[in-house]
């Protein structure tokens, strides 16, 4: 081996660890930007529907401006075209099928719901894309750096959604706490996205499911059957997540994820 060769070899071994290091802490720091930007839709009025979408705008100029031209991978958005067709069409059936089964569950729960608008159902669109980007892409991309294991990972971030939900109702403007229920559907709905993602690598049908779900009932207003009283989203929360039919489904499409996780083992193992 020449001196040359020497110095070259260990120009690489010193720039790697420094390279990956740089990545790991740009990681990080859109870690930390997306989250600081997530909440402020919440915390101004209610008719805020095109915050939703301005904060979108904000994510994607900060992945760009932190992670590069390759944003987009770490962001969960590179997706084959025939993904693209089928996150349509799962959407399309989860937003049907959504719909359905909350006219079961606004009779049992004793809801009445007003008209949905179309800005406040284009605005929760936005909503998913913003948390899952965040947690799906972001925040499980930094943890496999140090975590190998897919089913431990989904467990983690679902216990971090379900907790999030928690600590943004209790401790923000409303000081209202989710029931048990309620929380065992977000983290059970939350170990499915992940599973979905961990799979496919892309947040495609993680975003379908959130999207198809949300759009068809958090951009109502709610009332309470019998007193006609105005519900807050805790409440809403309470009634419809802490629903036994929504539970269920929410278990059983945990168990389907967990299914076709196993199916795909070299996505759900392949780096982000």
């Amino acid at each position: 081996m020449s001196p040359d060769d020497k110095i070259i070899k260990g120009v690489k071994l010193d720039q790697e660890p420094r390279t990956q290091r740089d990545e790991g802490w740009a990681g990080l720091s859109a870690l930390l930007v997306v989250a600081a930007l997530m909440p402020w839709p919440l915390l101004i009025t209610r008719d805020n529907w095109w915050a939703f979408v301005l904060v979108s705008a904000a994510i994607v100029g900060a992945l760009r401006l932190l992670l590069g031209r390759h944003w987009t991978n770490y962001a969960g958005l590179k997706l084959p075209p025939t993904h693209a067709l089928l996150v349509v069409m799962t959407f399309a059936v989860v937003a049907a099928g959504s719909k359905m089964l909350l006219h079961h569950v606004y009779e049992t729960a004793g809801l009445r719901a007003n008209t949905l608008s179309i800005e406040e159902q284009t605005g929760f669109l936005f909503q998913a894309f913003n948390e899952e980007i965040l947690f799906r892409a972001l925040l499980i991309g930094f943890i496999f750096q140090y975590v190998r294991s897919a089913p431990l990972i989904s467990l983690g971030v679902a216990f971090l959604f379900a907790a999030s939900h928690f600590l943004l109702y209790r401790f923000g403007t409303l000081h209202m706490a989710l029931s048990i229920t309620a929380l065992a559907t977000l983290f059970l709905a939350g170990v499915a996205m992940n599973n979905l993602y961990l799979a496919f690598r892309h947040i495609g049908f993680s975003w379908a499911i959130h999207a198809g779900w949300n759009i068809v009932w958090l951009p109502a207003a709610f009332y309470d059957a019998s007193t006609n009283e105005r519900l807050y989203e805790p409440q809403v929360f309470d009634r419809v997540l802490g629903s036994p039919a929504i539970v269920a489904v929410a278990g059983a499409t945990t168990i389907l994820s967990f299914v076709l996780l196993a199916r795909r083992p070299q996505a759900s193992a392949a780096s982000p």
